[in-house]
C-alpha cells in the first residue's frame, strides 16, 4: 500500500509507509475484535471493521450513560 498524503501541511507518521509497522498495526487492531489470532482463525476484515464499530458505539452509549449517573 502507497499512502497518497492528502494534506501537505500535516506531518505523517513515518510508520504508516513502513509494511512491517502496518501488518503490525493490523495484527493489533484485528486482535482488539477478536483476541489473539484473530487473522489466522479466518476472520475477514469487514468482520473485524463491524466488530471494532460494535465495540466503539457501545462505549459511547456507556459513558453517555455513566454521565448521567454522576449528575
Amino acid at each position: 500500500m502507497k499512502y497518497k498524503q492528502q494534506f501537505k501541511n500535516m506531518p505523517i507518521d513515518t510508520s504508516w509507509t513502513y509494511e512491517e509497522d502496518r501488518e503490525w498495526f493490523i495484527k493489533k487492531c484485528s486482535n482488539l475484535a477478536y483476541g489473539e489470532d484473530t487473522i489466522e482463525r479466518g476472520y475477514s476484515m469487514e468482520e473485524v471493521i463491524e466488530r471494532l464499530k460494535v465495540f466503539s458505539e457501545f462505549s459511547l452509549k456507556w459513558e453517555e450513560h455513566s454521565g448521567e449517573e454522576s449528575c
